[in-house]
C-alpha cells in the first residue's frame, strides 16, 4: 500500500492517478474527500496533517508514502509526518522539497523545506527528495489581469526558470515510489527550455493571437498584496527571496531529470498552453 499526502492537489492527484496505473494499491489522504474524484480502487481517507492521530492511522499497514504540504504550515505538517514515519518504521518516502533547499540554503522557505528533508531522513526511511522548479500551473494565476486587461504583473520576471509540468512531477514521484534504485536520491526535477515571465506571457500572447505585456511590480507592492490574501509577511518573505534567486542551478537549467526517470521527454509549456487555452480566453 502506498499512501499520498497532498492527494486533491496538482501533482499529488497525479501521482494518484500514475501509480494505480502501475497496478498499485493506493491510499489517498485528504481534509477534504469531496475533492477525491480517484478511480474506484483507490482508498480514499479522511484527515488532517495538524492531527497525528488521523496521520498514524493512515499509516497503517503502508509501504511507502508520497509527501507533499503547502503553505506557511507545511514544515510542522513534515514535522509531524515524519515523526509518524518513524514510529510505524515505513519503509520507503517519496518527498517533494524545493530548489530552495539546495546548498547554500539562504532563505527562510529553504531552511524549512531543507530541515524537513533531514527529518524524513533521519525517520530512518529510505527516503528520495524531488525539488521542482517553477510549476507550469504557476501561470494560471494570470488568468484574471489577462482576461481583463491583457497584462500580466509580477516580480523578478528577468530570472529564466525552467518551467516544469506538475504530470512530469508526479511521474518521477511514482516511478521512484515502485521501482529501485531511487533510495538516497535527490532530484531536481525540471521543464525542457528556460523562460523569463514576458517569455512565458508571450507565449500565450501568441496563443491567443492577440498582444499582451508584462509588467514588472515593486517587490512591496507584491508582498503586501500576499499579505492582503491572508498570507504571513515572514511567510511572503521567504516566497519572494526564493524568487529573487538568479542561481540557475535552482530550476533555472534544464535537466535530463524527467526523461532519465521515467524515460519519456518532458512536456514543454506550449502543449500546457494548449490544454489551458480556455483558461486564458
Amino acid at each position: 500500500m502506498i499512501l499520498v499526502f497532498g492527494a486533491t492537489g496538482n501533482v499529488g492527484k497525479e501521482v494518484v492517478n500514475g501509480l494505480v496505473e502501475r497496478g498499485k494499491q493506493v491510499r489517498a489522504f485528504t481534509r477534504n474527500p469531496s475533492r477525491a474524484v480517484f478511480d474506484s480502487e483507490v482508498e480514499v481517507r479522511t484527515g488532517d496533517l495538524d492531527d497525528s492521530r488521523s496521520i498514524r492511522a493512515a499509516l497503517e499497514g503502508v509501504d511507502a508514502v508520497f509527501m507533499l504540504s503547502a503553505g506557511p504550515d507545511a514544515l510542522s505538517y513534515d514535522l509531524a509526518v515524519a515523526e509518524e514515519v518513524r514510529r510505524a518504521g515505513t519503509a520507503r518516502v517519496v518527498r517533494m522539497s524545493s530548489v530552495a533547499a539546495l546548498p547554500p540554503v539562504e532563505t527562510s522557505y529553504g531552511r524549512a523545506h531543507a530541515e524537513a528533508d533531514r527529518a524524513f531522513q533521519d525517520s530512518g526511511a529510505a527516503c528520495t527528495m524531488l525539488r521542482g522548479a517553477t510549476f507550469m500551473t504557476n501561470a494560471l494565476q494570470w488568468r484574471a489581469s489577462i482576461r481583463s486587461h491583457d497584462t500580466v504583473y509580477g516580480v523578478y520576471g528577468t530570472i529564466a526558470r525552467a518551467l516544469v509540468h506538475p504530470a512530469d512531477v508526479a511521474a518521477v514521484a511514482a516511478t521512484a515510489l515502485v521501482t529501485p534504485g531511487h533510495e538516497g536520491r535527490n532530484y531536481t526535477v525540471t521543464g525542457p527550455e528556460a523562460l523569463t515571465t514576458d517569455d512565458a506571457v508571450q507565449r500565450i500572447a501568441k496563443l491567443l493571437g492577440r498582444p499582451l505585456s508584462y509588467v514588472e511590480m515593486p517587490v512591496e507592492k507584491a508582498q503586501q498584496a500576499m499579505v492582503g490574501a491572508g498570507l504571513s509577511a515572514e511567510f511572503t518573505e521567504g516566497l519572494l527571496a526564493v524568487q529573487s534567486d538568479p542561481d540557475p542551478a535552482r530550476g533555472g537549467i534544464p535537466l535530463p531529470t524527467v526523461e532519465s526517470v521515467t524515460g519519456l521527454p518532458p512536456r514543454t509549456f506550449d502543449s500546457w498552453l494548449k490544454d489551458h487555452q480556455e483558461d486564458y480566453s
